[in-house]
């Protein structure tokens, strides 16, 4: 049923609601299936009588044997299948007969039908949907008791064959309301749980006409070469111009210029455009070829892909819709979905201009981009983040051994062991952290195959050898970076060569991780239908024993066939299982950062200055990461003093500020202002300089204008501390990377120099208020108000008295969003709606003042009209009793 037809069947059974019948106790044998083909056959013929009459007879005639049938069968377990056959009889009955008989008989159908399992979701959707319009149309409630109905009703349908059904309805509802808050929350479901969906993906570009919204480019296609592609996973790790063009027309001189243009770009060196941003070709015109020869022809070395059927094509009609179109993706997979026609191809300044400008934006920078691909090409599986490679505890031997009894053990080496000096030639090619997100295309590329070179040397020269497995596995790493910073396939058919041979030669229990994550690549490519079930699968191979950082290479998988919920399902199983574990720092710090993640799932596209304030207002929010890490460091003073974190830090939340620049004053001395105003000395900083060179350091401070507010203290070993890789330090950013530790030495947040770089606003202050307003209603939870009372009115006093030494110019604190929430819920548990609720409108204010600026309905806007509405209902309620 369309939601017009059943929004017409609410109007007419608005005060028909029954009680709902108690529950059948047991279950009878199943109603038998040619029965129920049977009637549903007749309610087919039905439909096709000629008359009016002869439809609301046989209609009748079906309605009551599926009475009888019930009747007969009331605790079958398919007796739902029966009540759908009853239901849309009842239904189709009512247009031919608009009787009050009828509509009550309809409804208790309807009842009924809404109690079946998920099992029969199909047959209850309609049902439900009813009902729960109905109901609220017949309490009187307006539209948006209506629209808030149905957020419930969608997540009811939360996995099952019907759920895309569901939200598509409930959009369309939405959208008749006007009501945006309902719309974007649905768009939010669409975003999370089916954002490859095309079916979604044409729904709303057809109904949110000049809405914009990212979906992951999906697809798998014959490339000229004869071989199998699929996307996003053969076109990640760079920004990826998926061009869509014809010879017909001028197409043959806009390539032209494309290659004038791009011959530009790469030719500046400063770019670094070959590691950042690369084309490939979408041909329409069903050439044999997939118009290969003609993009040689115009000096183009792009990848072709046929295009079966060109325009008629589902995914152009999905994704394109007009030609020439050039489609961004980002490094993860993600497109912009914009109105027809508005992303044409029309370089204003020329291809080289329009590809500079590709080059500026967010989601192409250098160290965004270099560190995606160091994930995608598994660097994390094989680097061991603590220090110095040991050929006899490789970083697979210790991601095993964390679920082996024999944990701790090491690799007994030999004469038939690969020599130590070619394993540790081999490691050294694989730069770890910081140093491979600096170095350029053609240095990342020097290293893989450098790599590569000296591991064919190595299986030559030892085949025999015990461990050649170490060897193996860096070799598909090599080759997997190789295809992915070039994307020439010839690298990752080799690297699956070296997979089968390394599983055929053998491995060490739970080792193998490598080369079954090269392999369920290669299954994601050819396998046409159910990808997630290869993801699944890989993760579960190996049963108990499998390595630690098997779940964080599901996530990748996850994320190169564009499954966002299976992605968000293996990160949080990596980092709620071994987010603390060494072999895991440096897919823990991928998987937390701020700004890989809001890039993540983030559109291309930006149109003015809400996109940049929004992107600032993610990463400046005060929620703290959601896993467990702890810090253990020890920095050395100026004059040589060991100080041990967090056991200097005397119960207090410690900020410590990551630098490699030291000329210029601490970032966190702006902060200074904050901790003063604190009322309690909660908050200690620290400048940490990422060298041991206390000379040079020193001199630094000497020629300085003005002294730090901030001691200076220094890393140990410099950029090759551990803590860098732990936390995903970036020592060559312009701007600080920040640590916000916990008194208790666990993590509230890590900060990245790309983070830092992009944050509106307080990014340390919002986190640790956040914890303030935690630490307040966690008090009230467990009804110590007396204790919630002391910190509400500490962080937000009621009243601001200058002290006797304020100067002339003193003024009262403002109090912040966060203080003033939870001083509102503590007037709440005291009894004091009045003061609450001027404490709630004030934060509304403040909060729909932020959303304003955004342009953006937020969380806290929903959740700030909600403490506003809660307070005002209880003061009516006082008021009535009175």
């Amino acid at each position: 049923m369309n939601h017009q037809r059943w929004m017409s069947c609410v109007a007419l059974l608005l005060a028909l609601l029954p009680a709902a019948p108690a529950d059948t106790q047991g279950q009878s044998d199943p109603i038998h299936a040619p029965v129920i083909a049977e009637l549903q056959t007749k309610l087919g013929e039905a439909g096709q009588s000629a008359s009016s009459a002869r439809k609301r007879l046989a209609y009748n005639r079906i309605i009551r044997e599926t009475g009888s049938l019930l009747e007969k069968h009331p605790d079958a377990p398919n007796r739902f299948e029966v009540l759908g056959v009853r239901f849309r009889s009842q239904q189709s009955l009512l247009g031919v007969d608009n009787s009050t008989t009828n509509r009550r008989a309809f409804l208790e159908t309807a009842r009924q039908l809404a109690a079946a399992p998920d099992e029969y979701a199909p047959l209850r959707l309609d049902a439900d949907l009813l009902l729960s319009q109905a109901e609220i149309a017949r309490q009187g409630g307006g539209l948006r008791a209506r629209a808030d109905a149905l957020k419930p009703l969608v997540d009811r349908y939360r996995g099952t064959e019907v759920e895309v059904k569901a939200v598509r309805i409930a959009l369309l509802m939405a959208i008749e309301f006007g009501d945006a808050g309902l719309i974007q929350h649905l768009r939010h479901v669409i975003a999370e749980r089916m954002p490859g969906n095309m079916e979604m993906i044409n729904f709303q570009r057809d109904q949110l006409a000049g809405q914009v919204f990212g979906a992951p480019f999906v697809g798998r296609f014959e490339g000229s070469d004869g071989r199998l592609y699929r996307f996003p996973m053969d076109g990640m790790g760079k920004t990826t111009a998926l061009y869509f063009w014809t010879k017909e027309g001028d197409g043959l001189e806009q390539l032209k210029k494309i290659a004038e243009g791009w011959e530009k770009v790469k030719a500046e060196p400063e770019l670094n455009a070959m590691g950042r941003y690369q084309f490939i070709s979408f041909n329409l015109d069903g050439l044999p070829d997939a118009g290969e020869s003609l993009l040689r022809k115009a000096g183009l070395d792009w990848p072709a892909m046929h295009l079966a059927g060109g325009e008629d094509n589902e995914i152009y009609k999905t994704y394109v819709r007009n030609t020439p179109k050039l489609l961004t993706m980002t490094p993860s997979g993600y497109t912009a979905m914009v109105m027809s026609g508005a992303t044409r191809v029309r370089p204003d300044r020329g291809w080289d201009g329009a590809l500079r400008s590709g080059l500026a934006r967010s989601w192409s920078r250098q160290t965004y981009a270099s560190w995606f691909q160091s994930v995608l090409a598994g660097d994390f599986l094989i680097i061991d983040p603590t220090g110095v490679f040991d050929p006899a505890a490789p970083p697979e031997w210790q991601a095993a051994a964390g679920s082996r009894p024999d944990d701790g053990q090491k690799l007994t080496r030999d004469a038939n062991s690969v020599p130590e000096d070619k394993l540790r030639a081999i490691q050294a090619c694989f730069a770890v952290g910081p140093r491979r997100y600096q170095l350029t295309h053609e240095g990342v590329r020097a290293n893989y195959e450098k790599a590569e070179a000296l591991c064919r040397q190595a299986i030559a020269d030892h085949p025999d050898a015990n461990d050649l497995w170490v060897v193996r596995n860096r070799r598909i790493v090599a080759l997997m970076g190789l295809w992915k910073i070039d994307g020439d396939r010839k690298h990752f058919d080799a690297a699956i060569e070296q997979a089968n041979a390394a599983l055929e030669q053998g491995y060490p229990e739970a080792t193998d991780l490598v080369a079954k994550f090269c392999l369920a690549r290669e299954a994601l490519r050819v396998q046409e239908t159910d990808p997630a079930r290869v993801v699944n699968q890989f993760a579960e191979s190996g049963g108990e024993t499998k390595a630690t950082t098997t779940y964080a290479a599901a996530s990748v998988l996850a994320l190169e066939i564009g499954e966002r919920q299976l992605h968000e399902t293996y990160r949080r199983a990596s980092l709620d299982k071994h987010a603390d574990h060494p072999v895991l720092w440096l897919a823990t710090s991928f998987l937390m950062d701020r700004y890989q993640r809001y890039w993540m799932y983030h559109p291309p596209f930006t149109a003015g200055w809400t996109y940049g304030r929004r992107m600032g207002h993610f990463l400046a929010i005060g929620t703290p990461e959601d896993a467990n890490r702890s810090l253990q460091l020890e920095l050395k003073t100026l004059d040589g003093e060991p100080v041990r974190l967090p056991d200097a830090s005397d119960g207090r939340w410690t900020v410590i500020e990551f630098r490699s620049k030291i000329d210029k004053a601490p970032h966190v001395d702006r902060y200074g202002t904050f901790a003063q105003m604190r009322p309690f000395d909660d908050v200690a900083f620290v400048s940490a300089a990422l060298t041991d060179d206390t000379v040079a350091v020193k001199e630094v401070i000497a020629q300085k204008k003005r002294e730090d507010v901030t001691p200076t203290m220094l890393v140990p070993g410099g950029i090759n501390h551990p803590v860098v890789q732990q936390l995903g330090i970036l020592d060559h950013d312009t701007r600080p990377n920040i640590a916000v530790v916990r008194p208790d030495g666990t993590i509230a947040a890590f900060l990245s120099g790309l983070t830092m770089s992009s944050q509106h606003g307080n990014a340390l202050q919002n986190i640790i208020e956040h914890h303030d307003e935690q630490a307040i209603e966690e008090a009230l939870a467990r009804n110590d108000l007396e204790e919630a009372k002391r910190l509400a009115f500490a962080y937000a006093p009621t009243e601001q008295v200058a002290p006797p030494d304020a100067p002339r110019n003193w003024k009262p604190k403002k109090l912040t969003v966060p203080h003033l929430r939870a001083r509102a819920k503590v007037f709440m548990a005291m009894g004091e709606w009045e003061k609450a609720l001027t404490d709630a409108e004030v934060v509304y204010l403040e909060i729909k003042k932020k959303a304003g600026w955004l342009s953006m309905r937020t969380d806290d806007l929903d959740e700030a009209e909600r403490l506003k509405a809660t307070i005002a209902d209880r003061l009516k309620q006082a008021a009535v009793k009175q």
